[in-house]
């Protein structure tokens, strides 16, 4: 494990680096990790977005089995005739 100490000169190490660079090398080395880290941060974006979904999707699963409602589907459709057993009693 680096401690306070190790990386605090491992960063003025990559500072002097830097600056030693010609102006179009730091300018490319700017871009490049600036469009790392911005694919690195879509990627946890996108991670935390499909466990959020997942979560959702899932509790949305548990409502409905969970639920004792009966749901569509469980009489005569709209075009279907009741049967005997589920007509109403005539008077």
């Amino acid at each position: 494990m680096t401690t306070d100490s190790s990386s605090s000169d491992q960063y003025d190490q990559t500072r002097r680096d830097f600056e030693s660079m010609k102006l179009e090398e730091q300018a490319t080395f700017l871009v490049e990790a600036t469009v790392s880290t911005l694919a690195r941060g879509i990627e946890e974006a996108g991670h935390a977005l499909a466990e959020g979904l997942d979560d959702v999707f899932k509790q949305a699963r548990r409502t409905k089995s969970s639920s004792a409602e009966p749901g569509p589907g469980t009489g005569p459709g709209p075009a279907e005739p009741e049967t005997s057993q589920r007509q109403a009693p005539k008077e």
